[in-house]
Order: C-alpha cells, then sequence, then structure tokens
C-alpha cells in the first residue's frame, strides 16, 4: 500500500511492527511525535463538566493535529506507528465532590477510538474519494476492537462503537483498515462483516470456524485446523478467482528480496540539529518519501 502512495497508520499492541518495518521509520522523528502525544496524556485535572475532566480531550487535540499532518501531505512519512498501550491519558469517572473527582485511565480500545475517529475527520475533510487515502491496522484486533460480550471494561463498548462507524463510513473518503487477530469470535462483527477480502489460517475455534465459513464455506473452514504453517483459504475483492482459493504464503525474506529490490524504501534524512545551520543560516534539511509493502494479513478489509 505505502508503494501505491497509500498512508497506513498502525495500531500495534506487539511492538513488532516498529521493529520489523524499522528501514521505513525515521526513529528521531517517531519519537519526537510520541513524546508530544505522551505529554499531551500526562495529568489531567477534575471540572464540573465530566466530559471536560482528565487529560482525554488534551490527547484528543494532540492525536487529530499529528493525524492531520499525517494525511493531508505536510508529513512526507508513509508509516505511522503506535502502541495504545504506551499511553496513560486519563478521563473523570465521578462527579466533582469538594473540588475533587475520580480520574480513571483509558483502555487500549478507548485510545484506539481516539485514533480512529481522527483518521475518519481527517479523511471527511478533504471530502470523498474513490481512491484509497489511509489504512488503519489494527494488530491484535480482538484487543483493540473486541466484541460486546468480550471487552475488559464498559467503556470499551462505547470505544468499540467509535472505531467501527469510522471504518463503515470512512470508505467513500479514503479510509479502509487491515484487522489482524487469532480470535474471529472475540472481534466487533460490525467490522468483521464488512470484510472486503478474508485470508483465513489455521485455527481450532468452532466459533471462527463457523464465521468463517459464512465467507469461505463449510467445506473449507472445516480443513483450517489442519492447515500447515503459513498456508491460507482466500476469498474477496483481493482475489482474483470468484471462489475461496488455499495458499500458501509468502516467505518474507523472498518477498523482501523481490518485491523491495523493485520499491526500494529511501532512508529517512536525519532531523536536523543546530549545528547543522548553513553559512546564510538555511538547514539543510530533506523529508523522507517511504515506500514499502505491508504484511501479509489474517483478515483483511480495505
Amino acid at each position: 500500500m505505502i508503494a501505491q502512495g497509500i498512508k497506513v497508520l498502525c495500531l500495534d499492541l506487539t511492538n513488532q511492527y516498529a521493529t520489523l518495518l524499522s528501514d521505513f521509520i525515521d526513529p528521531a522523528f517517531e519519537d519526537a511525535k510520541r513524546a508530544e502525544l505522551v505529554a499531551a496524556g500526562k495529568g489531567g485535572v477534575a471540572n464540573q463538566n465530566k466530559e471536560l475532566g482528565g487529560s482525554r480531550n488534551a490527547f484528543k487535540r494532540a492525536v487529530l493535529e499529528q493525524v492531520r499532518a499525517f494525511v493531508t501531505g505536510s508529513d512526507d512519512h508513509y508509516l505511522r506507528v503506535f502502541n495504545p498501550a504506551q499511553f496513560r491519558v486519563t478521563k473523570q469517572a465521578s462527579g466533582m465532590y469538594q473540588g475533587n473527582a475520580d480520574l480513571a485511565h483509558l483502555t487500549a480500545s478507548e485510545i484506539t477510538a481516539i485514533f480512529s475517529d481522527a483518521a475518519l475527520f481527517v479523511c471527511q475533510e478533504l471530502g470523498m474519494t474513490d481512491k484509497a487515502r489511509l489504512c488503519l491496522v489494527y494488530e491484535e484486533a480482538h484487543s483493540l476492537v473486541p466484541e460486546w460480550n468480550s471487552v475488559a471494561a464498559d467503556g470499551d463498548k462505547s470505544a468499540t462503537a467509535t472505531s467501527a462507524r469510522a471504518i463503515l463510513q470512512g470508505r467513500k473518503y479514503g479510509l479502509g483498515c487491515l484487522l489482524i487477530t487469532q480470535r474471529t469470535a472475540n472481534v466487533t462483527k460490525t467490522i468483521l462483516n464488512h470484510c472486503n477480502t478474508v485470508f483465513a489460517m489455521r485455527t481450532f475455534d468452532d466459533t471462527g470456524k463457523d464465521f468463517l465459513g459464512n465467507y469461505i464455506g463449510s467445506d473449507y473452514a472445516g480443513v483450517l485446523p489442519s492447515l500447515q504453517p503459513r498456508h491460507a483459504v482466500i476469498f474477496g475483492k483481493g482475489s482474483s478467482c470468484e471462489n475461496p482459493v488455499l495458499i500458501r504464503l509468502n516467505d518474507q525474506e523472498a518477498f523482501r528480496q523481490v518485491f523491495r529490490a523493485a520499491n526500494p524504501p529511501k532512508v529517512p534524512t536525519p532531523q536536523p540539529q543546530p549545528d547543522d545551520v548553513g553559512v546564510a543560516g538555511d538547514v539543510a534539511a530533506e523529508g523522507t518519501d517511504d515506500t514499502a509493502a505491508r504484511p501479509t494479513p489474517s483478515i483483511t478489509q480495505f
């Protein structure tokens, strides 16, 4: 997707994307932007209006500002990676009493909803389009957008609904998503039921097999427990076949050798330091223009 000029924003609880895709990331830039969000999420005070209490609103504004810069082109990076669990953002959980109120930390699902809502808002600002602008990647989707009966906190229900609304409304504005999960049973069906393309890999869960059977048929769903590693059944608009197809997925190293040879990522230019200022006072700096390919997903919608 990045090779085709589509911006990709990954929400990753595993901390693996930043490592595996390190050749598309400027570490100094990412650290600075992450520090901005961490600072926005710190603290928070009580307010007579519960919705204004805590640091949630300040964090929302910071996320919106970064997503807007990322999508609109003022930010020439094509990949951003965030771990929602790394941010400590507060919300007001009770009314004011003698000037005090209880503050609670937002869950990973609630942080995800903030990013999802910001992505939808920015894409709506740019207007409708038939071309893809931005892809949200939900890694460990069963934790980021859980089904209503799998939530860890009551706030996760409304948070998941916010993320689902962003994905459902975002299609006509160039916003899509990529879901990766080991448990389809625990992911909100509001998004899963609108997946354009499904890569079904080995699973032993009966609930997951029954759900995937609606897409690929009961016969194919029946073979899922016996699939070999890195094999999948693919079905949907991403396939040129009208029927489900059993495939072997690319080996990562072989894929990099072939695809990256034709689409090499440009090395990110380090951020300029004060010592880099030239004689005329101009700073010698140049942005990055990353190109890359995404890893093969288990479940995808775009």
